[in-house]
């Protein structure tokens, strides 16, 4: 009798955990009233940046709705807030067997991803800002360097045009010490320093995605050193560099997402990347059954990333914007070609330097 109770005490105590794991994937869901069991489904994992961050992670989220209105599917979505929690998550996406595309937003978690697609070598993967190579994943890079290059054109130009200027530096504010990131600042330093190789840059990195607060300190910090432009890539940590430039009045610059709409006399514009597009195409492909693993690498020639300066107060003249212009067309055109490494940025600006104005 007593090992009958047991048995029925660990049956429980299985069923309990299930459900645990159920509830965890399914807590967050988007579902028509439809009854359709052919109807794609898609998982979506965020990391701990995740939904709210008026950026990157929210332009995926609104890349997944527009899939949902427009092409009729389902998706659910995740987020997680350790590396550890992430994989598990992956991995119980896929042990489902349910999913015809598991979606991770998180270049930093590429070792996550590396393991969960060993193991369900069947499931389809996409994963964004990363180039890691397997059978079954789709790895989607974007050229940071060529994102946030023409900002620093822009930057360069302004500071280059008012005479007397003595504090000739602009700064950059990364989420974290990652590679692509790392790509983004020498992009930006190297269109500042295309207009006028003279301009210092200062760097720093918050190491966190989601604390304004140390980013603001940061700003405010370099600010005070001189500086009147910044360049973040930080996610929501993003959101304090734009508060610094608002109590100090200076400015700053916009990634991913437009965010010259959160302070638009402060942010001059925004180095676009148009994840919610990447997201959609990789949805669309599954749907039309035209998806293909492997790495793929977008730049300013297939429209996702760029720059804007759509509801931007910041008078920036239009001469700047012509310049700027002309320059965005050399880089498609490949009589510009950015680099991507600190190490090849000085041999670089020695043989690269704007002289039309």
């Amino acid at each position: 009798m007593k090992e009958s109770k047991g048995k029925i005490m660990i049956l429980i105590i299985i069923l309990m955990l299930s459900a645990g794991v159920s509830y965890v994937l399914k807590i967050n869901t988007n579902k028509e009233n439809n009854q359709n069991n052919n109807l794609i489904k898609i998982a979506i994992v965020f990391n701990k940046s995740g939904l709210g961050d008026k950026s990157f992670n929210d332009l995926c989220y609104d890349g997944a709705l527009k899939s949902q209105e427009e092409l009729n599917i389902e998706f659910d979505y995740a987020q997680s807030n350790t590396s550890k929690e992430y994989e598990t998550l992956c991995r119980e996406y896929a042990k489902t067997n349910e999913y015809d595309l598991i979606i991770a937003v998180s270049g930093e978690e590429e070792d996550s991803i590396k393991k969960v697609a060993k193991e369900f070598t069947n499931q389809k993967f996409t994963i964004i800002d990363s180039k890691l190579e397997l059978s079954n994943v789709s790895s989607i890079s974007t050229k940071h360097s060529e994102q946030t290059f023409l900002n620093g054109v822009i930057a360069g130009l302004a500071i280059s045009k008012q005479k007397g200027r003595v504090d000739d530096s602009v700064g950059i504010v990364l989420g974290k010490d990652l590679d692509y990131l790392k790509q983004g600042a020498v992009g930006f330093e190297a269109g500042v320093r295309y207009i006028n190789p003279k301009i210092k840059t200062i760097t720093a990195v918050v190491d966190d995605f989601s604390n304004p607060a140390k980013a603001k300190e940061i700003s405010l910090l370099m600010y005070s050193k001189g500086v009147s432009y910044i360049q973040h890539i930080a996610g929501e940590s993003g959101l304090g560099v734009f508060a610094a430039a608002k109590e100090v009045d200076k400015y700053a610059f916009g990634v991913d997402g437009n965010q010259n709409l959160l302070d638009p006399d402060y942010i001059v514009s925004t180095a676009t990347k148009y994840a919610n597009k990447i997201i959609y195409e990789e949805i669309e492909s599954i749907v039309n059954n035209t998806w293909t693993s492997g790495r793929k690498e977008l730049g300013l020639k297939d429209n996702v990333i760029g720059y804007t300066r759509e509801g931007s107060n910041v008078n920036i003249s239009n001469d700047i914007i012509d310049i700027t212009e002309d320059i965005k067309k050399s880089i498609i055109n490949k009589e510009i070609i950015i680099p991507s490494t600190h190490e090849s940025l000085e041999n670089w600006i020695k043989s690269n330097k704007y002289t039309k104005y």
